[in-house]
């Protein structure tokens, strides 16, 4: 079963536009990483420098590589100079799904 992955960015006062930037600039090459099968992006409404991502994987495992290839690329390091504070990672395991 699939695992979900969400990060949460607090961006800097007034820099979450260039995190959205520059996230949607790196995310297709996330698409290609093995074992990513999904990636959605989403802006808070009530705090716009609070953004999310979520991303589907084949398995945990293939999420923590491709954190530690981020890395290696120095990107993470670009996206920690956009924030107040580290990145929130979480997993999930989806229980129950209803569409209308």
């Amino acid at each position: 079963m699939s695992v979900q992955a969400t990060n949460t960015f607090h961006a800097k006062p007034n820099r979450a536009d260039e995190l959205i930037a520059a996230l949607r600039q790196v995310l297709p090459d996330t698409l290609t990483h093995d074992g990513c099968e999904e990636i959605r992006l989403w802006r808070d409404q009530d705090d716009q420098d609070r953004v999310v991502s979520l991303t589907r994987w084949a398995t945990r495992r293939d999420y923590e590589a491709y954190l530690e290839w981020r890395d290696g690329t120095g990107d993470t390091a670009m996206f920690r100079e956009m924030l107040t504070e580290d990145m929130e990672v979480r997993f999930h395991d989806e229980v129950f799904t209803m569409d209308a």
